[in-house]
């Protein structure tokens, strides 16, 4: 398990409530949201330090959003939440034991071939799950789906530690933070600015740590067979 700074863990800690209490003063936002925020600020930066305690903290930011969704009437954010929660229970045995002889789970790389692989889901997913956002008259229908199967896809990724899931959280930060606004969602369009700070240092870490690692490129199959049991 990699060693966290706990001084400037605090201080992010201290950072995401002082910015959480003024959204709550400033735009009358619920406990939810300012939970959701301080939440999904710890468990960005714990997984930037490949920290294992970031999969328990965002198992709770998780089912904090899911709640706030739901009211806010973004229908396939509401349900991503829940194949988060799945996809961090796996993401958590995965970095625990997901490795060589069930050891910790290392840093890898996707081959450029497999951005194809990557565009094709992307595309696939938003076209199937769209008329199911437009049929229960969801907000934004195409971005909010493009979004959700972008989101799983990083997910996924993250789960295996492949580096290149910091680009796509990049992307979708950037997208997310207009369409969250459009929505009054104030404290949660600051926590997606502040995800995309994240992000952007999570990726510099990663690519230093792999440097570290030397030459170790995921070769990515149909089956499951490197995945946990």
């Amino acid at each position: 398990m990699k060693r966290l700074n706990y001084f400037e863990l605090v201080g992010i800690t201290i950072a995401a409530i002082v910015v959480a209490s003024f959204c709550r003063w400033k735009y009358n936002s619920d406990w939810f949201e300012v939970s959701g925020f301080i939440t999904g600020v710890i468990a960005v930066y714990l997984t930037a330090k490949e920290h294992i305690t970031s999969w328990p903290v965002g198992i709770v930011n998780v089912l904090i959003y899911a709640y706030v969704f739901y009211v806010a009437k973004l229908y396939a954010d509401t349900t991503l939440q829940f194949m988060f929660l799945g996809l961090s229970i796996h993401g958590w045995l995965s970095w625990a034991r997901g490795g060589e002889q069930s050891t910790e789970l290392k840093i890898s790389r996707l081959k450029p071939i497999h951005w194809g692989y990557v565009l094709a889901i992307l595309a696939v997913g938003t076209a199937v799950y769209k008329p199911i956002i437009e049929h229960f008259k969801g907000a934004s229908p195409f971005w909010d789906s493009l979004l959700m199967v972008a989101s799983v896809t990083a997910q996924v990724l993250l789960n295996r530690k492949i580096l290149e899931t910091w680009v796509l959280w990049i992307l979708i930060d950037i997208a997310y933070i207009p369409l969250y606004l459009s929505r009054q969602l104030y404290p949660t369009t600051i926590l997606y600015v502040i995800f995309l700070a994240l992000a952007i240092g999570g990726l510099v870490q990663w690519i230093k740590n792999y440097q570290k690692l030397g030459d170790h490129v995921l070769e990515v199959s149909p089956d499951l067979s490197n995945y946990p049991r």
